[in-house]
């Protein structure tokens, strides 16, 4: 029980943290393929110290899709594994102004942009995130 509790202490401090955006149109998701894990993501990326969740997610996704979005609303957080790793991913809605097209801009770390039809999510390699975030759309159980 006590090497239980020490290894969830253990997850919890090493937990990565990480903010980005959900940004649909037409039932569509905006993911980006990594080259890295080789699947399909949401843009976003890690916490810097002194950032907030809103911050990170504005940030991030300018960064990596080169448009400057507007948050919606908080979504909810995930938390998932990739390659032993502990991740708490923190989703808000957004949407990109008119006039502005996403792109790749940092093509090091991205091979792809893609409009995701989420009905169909199970066709594509999508990080665990992204696949809960389609179930749930499709469920009904994601507000937006």
């Amino acid at each position: 029980m006590v090497n239980s509790m020490n290894k969830i202490k253990d997850e919890i401090k090493n937990r990565i943290q990480l903010s980005g955006c959900a940004i649909i149109n037409d039932d569509k998701l905006l993911l980006l393929w990594k080259k890295k894990h080789k699947h399909y993501e949401f843009p976003g990326g890690k916490i810097e110290s002194g950032e907030t969740l809103e911050q990170t997610a504005l940030r991030e996704t300018k960064e990596e899709i080169g448009c400057e979005v507007k948050i919606v609303k908080y979504l909810f957080y995930k938390d998932f594994y990739i390659d032993s790793h502990y991740f708490r991913s923190h989703k808000y809605l957004a949407q990109i102004p008119p006039g502005q097209v996403p792109k790749i801009m940092e093509p090091e770390l991205f091979r792809d942009i893609f409009w995701l039809p989420m009905k169909q999510y199970k066709d594509y390699s999508v990080a665990p995130n992204v696949k809960d975030f389609c179930e749930d759309y499709i469920n009904g159980k994601i507000e937006l």
